[in-house]
């Protein structure tokens, strides 16, 4: 009995020291879509990097309406590499992700054969 009460108290100071996981609620999340048809695209590659991620990046793939979600981030600086095969890539620089935070981005691709401008807001 007198080996939990010394115990019992240091598990305690332990648990709730102990660091918590390097994943939250936050959020990447957004459009995008062609700038010359306005529709939007599927299948563009999102990759984001950064200092606080835990691996080199996290990836994903807009679904048929052009939209995607990277969800359970840690906070940091991030960036944001959109690619398809018919589009121009874009990257999207010094994002700012705050614990249970999400960001909303739109973007907008332009076709690989045109000179159009690609536009994120």
């Amino acid at each position: 009995m007198r080996f939990l009460l010394h115990v019992v108290p240091v598990l305690a100071l332990l648990l709730t020291s102990a660091p918590t996981s390097a994943r939250s609620d936050s959020a990447i999340f957004g459009t995008v879509i062609d700038v010359v048809t306005r529709e939007p695209i599927g299948d563009v590659v999102i990759s984001a990097t950064s200092p606080s991620l835990q691996k080199p990046e996290e990836v994903t793939v807009t679904d048929a309406q052009g939209n995607f979600r990277i969800p359970r981030l840690p906070p940091g600086v991030y960036a944001l590499r959109f690619e398809h095969e018919h589009q121009y890539p874009y990257k999207l620089e010094d994002l700012q992700l705050r614990e249970g935070r999400s960001l909303r981005t739109h973007v907008e691709l332009a076709p690989a054969d045109s000179r159009a401008v690609m536009i994120c807001y």
